[in-house]
């Protein structure tokens, strides 16, 4: 399964046990395909740096990140960019925008979220959207 991931699932699985921890685990082991918006990893890179800077998850949350990373499809902005103001025009919060707007352009299986915003979308142009146990369960399905 390949799936965009937003800046949300990838901070609850750095630094709280779960759910979002089970499916970081098992896109490292190769289970699942992450696919990361340049923009997502920036947030997580800001704010990693604002509010967990005194964490004392820090260190462990930044060796998981590392491995997330390089075990996940990286998607520079420039291959979805021209497709954000259009998202942003129809989203309740516009800053959810890379993350559909990422999907519309790579054409994964779907969104993993928890953001209540990308959740309730109205319109999604056809682009499943996830909770992470969801996905999880879509995953156990496959084994």
């Amino acid at each position: 399964m390949r799936v965009v991931a937003d800046a949300n699932t990838l901070l609850s699985g750095l630094f709280f046990r779960g759910n979002e921890r089970r499916l970081l685990a098992l896109a490292v082991q190769g289970r699942v395909t992450l696919v990361l918006p340049e923009d997502v990893v920036d947030e997580v890179y800001e704010v990693i740096g604002r509010k967990f800077g005194e964490d004392p998850e820090l260190a462990d949350a930044t060796t998981r990140l590392e491995s997330v990373l390089a075990s996940s499809e990286f998607v520079p902005a420039e291959d979805y960019a021209p497709l954000v103001e259009p998202w942003a025009r129809r989203l309740r919060d516009p800053t959810d925008a890379p993350v559909l707007a990422c999907a519309e352009a790579v054409k994964p299986e779907g969104v993993v979220t928890g953001d209540r915003d990308i959740l309730e979308a109205i319109d999604t142009r056809g682009i499943p959207v996830y909770r992470t146990r969801q996905v999880l369960a879509r995953l156990q399905g496959r084994v």
